[in-house]
């Protein structure tokens, strides 16, 4: 039985007087990748900020890595989970090279530009690149954070927005790969044909979770035309 890295329970968040996330149960286990999917403003960000320790208003039972990600130390939390957002940003117009700099391993960032098909464009400030290779830049930075993956949480929240099938395909790969080397891997995402890769999936729905498991019991036909009003 694997470790289970991530777990709440009754988790929930107010906003601005709104309830965005109503009392979510879930676990994420090493070597596992888990799927978050919904419905614009379903909950999905929220979760998976909550997740990451970024909401400390979030109520309920959280732990990750053996903690409360809410009550942990910022130095001690990034060696315990890696968050990428879905539209990240930089105080600065830095070139790849300097982005490199902020990563805790420079060595671990070049790796991953190179797998991501970026050794080519360190030179490139982040104003001078598409959009799907800005986010490519980030998630270097989030996977080299990551390091040895082993019994850490990986937290990505529509990492393939923005980018091609090809370079999709990339990172992918490297989810996979993360799990395989024992990471505990959450991803909220809008390709439910990813999602049904995954080994579980969660389905929210304004804040509720309203199915969980396996994608061939999490997500039938009369769940997705009940959720996205698709067949």
């Amino acid at each position: 039985m694997s470790e289970v890295l991530l777990a709440s329970l009754r988790l929930s968040v107010d906003l601005a007087g709104r309830t965005v996330l109503d009392g979510v149960a879930l676990t994420v286990s090493a070597g596992e990748v888990v799927a978050v999917v919904g419905a614009n403003g379903a909950g999905k960000t929220t979760l998976l900020r909550a997740c990451a320790g970024l909401l400390p208003e979030a109520t309920g039972d959280l732990t990750l890595g053996g903690v409360d990600p809410r009550q942990t130390a910022p130095e001690k939390l990034v060696r315990l989970r890696a968050y990428a957002p879905q539209h990240p940003t930089s105080a600065w117009d830095y070139t790849l090279a300097e982005l490199g700099t902020l990563a805790s391993s420079a060595a671990e960032f070049r790796h991953w530009q190179e797998r991501f098909g970026l050794h080519e464009l360190t030179a490139r400030k982040l104003s001078e690149l598409s959009g799907g290779e800005r986010k490519l830049a980030h998630l270097s930075l989030t996977f080299s954070a990551l390091g040895d993956a082993y019994g850490k949480v990986l937290l990505l929240d529509e990492p393939t927005t923005a980018l091609d099938l090809c370079r999709a395909e990339l990172v992918g790969r490297a989810i996979r790969a993360s799990a395989q080397a024992g990471a505990a891997v959450l991803v909220c995402t809008h390709d439910l044909a990813w999602a049904r890769t995954c080994e579980r999936v969660l389905v929210l729905s304004e804040g509720r979770l309203v199915s969980a498991g396996p994608p061939s019991t999490a997500l039938t036909a009369e769940l997705v035309r009940a959720t996205w009003g698709v067949a």
